[in-house]
């Protein structure tokens, strides 16, 4: 039979061996939070420097997510999305400049939308470029960067037909109708600085027919024969210009129509509404028959 100082002395042996088999597996530790304490070595002047180490980690990680979203919003505009629905640009073609120009685009509408539900006087388009030009002098005075802005609102205005956005398509449709005016008047030295505030009243409202006949004829692409074929069957519509007008949103046919054939930029539904709204037309008449 062992003594009992033996005992002790075995039992003492295979403490020690149990503590160091546990050391070295790692299978059992002093406990939760000692363990973190020792792994993290946080203890006196350890943790402030752990902070500010975490603080910056998440700086840069905030720091990096940004300019991922910030290079992911420049790789497409509005609309134009990396997407395999989107076959053809309908003649816009990105260049070095495609960052500003989408950034000018982007602009404009967002003022655009700003004034939108305010009632039409003939300058809702116009606020809304004239504060993005001045914002983006370099694109608005650029005639070959102003040919890529009208080149892109075109694109928009396609491709959200062909998304059935139609409303998004007439907003787009009547600026690019503005910016032709502007280009034309500003850049190519025509004599005529009149803008057809009617014609972009029109195609803000427009039935699809007119929508997208006006597209249709200035892309390259065929993209929108097959949606005017089944959109030509549709009664054309127009505005008239008398603000008294009791027609339903002041819409009439388009062959019913008449229009003030010495200025030519306003049109009514009849005869009577013409004589109706000339008092207030005479002198919108005057200046733009002598321009």
């Amino acid at each position: 039979m062992p003594s009992k100082k033996k005992s002790s002395r075995g039992r003492a042996r295979k403490g020690r061996n149990n503590r160091k088999k546990k050391n070295e597996g790692g299978e059992e530790q002093q406990g939760p939070l000692e363990t973190q304490m020792e792994r993290l070595n946080i203890g006196g002047d350890s943790e402030a420097s752990f902070l500010d180490e975490a603080i910056k980690l998440a700086a840069a990680e905030k720091e990096a997510l940004e300019s991922r979203a910030v290079e992911e919003e420049k790789s497409f505009t509005i609309d134009i999305r990396q997407s395999h629905t989107i076959q053809c640009y309908h003649g816009y073609v990105p260049g070095e400049d495609h960052f500003i120009i989408n950034d000018f685009v982007k602009t404009f509408v967002s003022g655009f939308n700003s004034r939108w539900g305010e009632a039409y006087g003939g300058e809702h388009i116009h606020v809304a470029h004239r504060a993005t030009r001045e914002q983006y002098p370099e694109v608005g005075n650029d005639y070959f960067k102003m040919k890529l802005v009208l080149s892109l609102f075109l694109f928009q205005g396609t491709q959200a037909v062909l998304e059935e956005r139609i409303g998004d398509a007439r907003s787009f449709a009547a600026i690019a109708f503005y910016l032709e005016d502007y280009i034309t008047f500003s850049f190519e030295n025509e004599a005529n600085d009149v803008f057809d505030a009617v014609k972009q009243l029109e195609l803000l409202i427009a039935d699809q027919h007119t929508l997208v006949k006006y597209l249709r004829k200035k892309i390259p692409c065929c993209c929108l024969d097959e949606k005017y074929k089944q959109v030509k069957s549709i009664t054309k519509m127009g505005f008239c210009c008398n603000q008294n007008c009791s027609l339903p949103s002041r819409m009439a046919e388009r062959s019913t129509m008449v229009y003030c054939t010495r200025c030519r930029t306003v049109n009514y539904c009849s005869r009577k509404c013409q004589k109706a709204a000339w008092p207030k037309h005479k002198s919108h008449c005057d200046k733009h028959a002598k321009a």
